[in-house]
């Protein structure tokens, strides 16, 4: 290995970048792995109550375990951040704001999970695991507290839309970002 004081700090932050980019997809690689696997599977079932296979099924290939969860809940939220093409780095921020706000923590599987979401698009099977768990949430749920639900969703996206809009950062929502709010929205009403 090349001696340290012979890289430059643009070479070096690169080769770290490198390493904890290939960190982090070994990571998801196993929580998909795990998420997949017959006792991972299990749990879920066990820890949500959920008994739909397709739903577990996609869940699995999401990489979603029942400590990870959580993350699934916040999937509208990243929808918005990647609105516009790409999710920026205030976005990103907004997202994981209303993660910690929910109790997520750095080093849980549901940080992990909106991480990597909000890295690389994810995949479409994403919104339809979504309205699946939604729809089997609010089965469970009063008509107020779907409706309160719906508020703080709502809330929350928008949050998100308005954290890199409008003059110096603040307070615009793009069409696009908009259009992704009320068509989540909507979605949620319709699973009651």
């Amino acid at each position: 290995m090349p001696r340290l004081k012979n890289k430059t700090p643009e070479q070096g932050q690169f080769e770290t970048d490198r390493f904890f980019a290939e960190l982090e997809h070994q990571i998801v690689n196993q929580l998909r792995e795990e998420a997949s696997s017959p006792q991972g599977r299990d749990e879920l079932i066990r820890s949500t109550g959920i008994h739909d296979t397709e739903l577990i099924d996609e869940l699995g290939k999401l990489g979603v375990t029942a400590d990870g969860l959580v993350a699934l809940r916040l999937f509208p939220l990243v929808l918005v951040a990647w609105a516009e093409q790409n999710a920026d780095a205030s976005e990103r921020e907004a997202v994981m704001t209303q993660a910690v706000r929910l109790g997520v923590r750095e080093d849980s599987t549901a940080w992990v999970l909106l991480d990597q979401w909000l890295q690389k698009r994810p995949p479409g099977i994403g919104v339809d695991a979504w309205k699946r768990y939604t729809h089997d949430m609010f089965a469970e749920l009063s008509n107020v507290a779907q409706n309160r639900l719906i508020e703080l969703t709502e809330k929350q996206m928008t949050s998100v839309a308005k954290a890199s809009g409008g003059h110096l950062g603040f307070g615009k929502v793009s069409a696009k970002e908009k259009a992704i709010i009320h068509q989540i929205i909507e979605s949620m009403k319709r699973q009651r």
